[in-house]
């Protein structure tokens, strides 16, 4: 169970880090998407909680995103006009708030299934807080194809809000997998 939790850190620990030389990417998204696939398929073989069954099939979404991404950004092998990009955005950024959301759903079931109870009571906490506050950052994205040329602070504004989300989802994780390293260590 321990390496579940830890093959979730990594991955999405992976999809935040941008290390570019040029604009080759040394660390793809898609690698960490495909963490996250191991980690949930362990978690619900493990756990039988339906939430991370759904949550790996959207991180094999998130991945093609990724892989499409590399084709359009990385190699610049597929050109797009900016309102199909802008929508792959969309998609993507949706998907990954759906995959975080069943991610953190399947946290809280776990949790309570193990009687931690302030963890589950953390955990669901952190869900409706990830949902709401990426949600609206989706919803004010879809309108800044028509924001003013000034209108990049909010975009800004986004940004930092949906970096602090990703990096208190990763300070979850670690979370959980401590709690694992601990009954680890006990037996």
């Amino acid at each position: 169970m321990n390496n579940s939790y830890k093959h979730l850190f990594s991955g999405f620990l992976l999809v935040m880090l941008d290390i570019n030389i040029g604009s080759f990417d040394i660390l793809p998204d898609v690698i960490g998407y495909i963490l996250v696939f191991l980690g949930l398929g362990e978690l619900h073989s493990n756990t039988g909680i339906e939430s991370f069954r759904v949550a790996r099939i959207l991180s094999i979404v998130s991945a093609i995103g990724a892989v499409f991404e590399i084709f359009t950004g990385t190699f610049g092998l597929i050109h797009m006009s900016a309102f199909i990009s802008y929508t792959v955005t969309v998609f993507g950024g949706l998907s990954e708030l759906l995959l975080v959301v069943c991610i953190y759903h399947g946290m809280t079931t776990h949790m309570t299934m193990l009687e931690e109870i302030s963890l589950s009571n953390q955990f669901g906490n952190e869900n409706k807080r990830y949902a709401v506050i990426q949600g609206l950052s989706l919803i004010v994205m879809s309108f800044s194809l028509n924001m003013p040329k000034d209108g990049g602070a909010y975009l800004i504004a986004l940004l930092v809000v949906s970096i602090i989300m990703h990096i208190r989802l990763l300070i979850n994780l670690n979370v959980a997998k401590k709690l694992f390293d601990t009954e680890a260590s006990e037996l």
